[in-house]
């Protein structure tokens, strides 16, 4: 048995800021996200997600249920509705089957979206992804 600190044998656990929620990859949460801040999945979440911050969804993610947040980045897969007070973007490998509103949306291209999309200020932007 080690005699060193905690942290000192798991140093991943100090790369995550005290404001950021995180569902780490090959984690399955079955319930309510309820946060303050923003929260990042990169595992599977089964349930609605609240946020008063950002909610990104990375790459090989999935959250089956309703999200509504300030901001939200899908990078991954969402089946629910999504609804933003500000902004919502959904990246090139993206997958959303739901409705989406919010005051700004931005589509890239080859992201796929199947849903009712309601854009409360302005056009919907559509982008190509310049970052990888």
């Amino acid at each position: 048995m080690s005699t060193r600190r905690l942290l000192d044998r798991f140093p991943e656990a100090l790369a995550c800021p005290e404001q950021v929620t995180v569902i780490g990859p090959g984690l399955v949460l079955q319930g309510e996200i309820e946060a303050e801040a923003s929260v990042v999945v990169a595992g599977r979440v089964e349930g609605p997600v609240r946020s008063g911050g950002l909610v990104r969804v990375i790459h090989g993610a999935v959250v089956q249920g309703s999200i509504s947040a300030r901001a939200v980045m899908v990078e991954g897969a969402v089946d629910g509705p999504i609804e933003v007070s500000e902004q919502f973007e959904l990246a090139g490998s993206g997958r959303v089957r739901g409705d989406v509103s919010g005051p700004r949306i931005a589509v890239a291209e080859g992201a796929y979206l199947k849903g009712h999309v309601r854009a409360t200020e302005g056009p919907i932007r559509h982008f190509r992804e310049k970052r990888r």
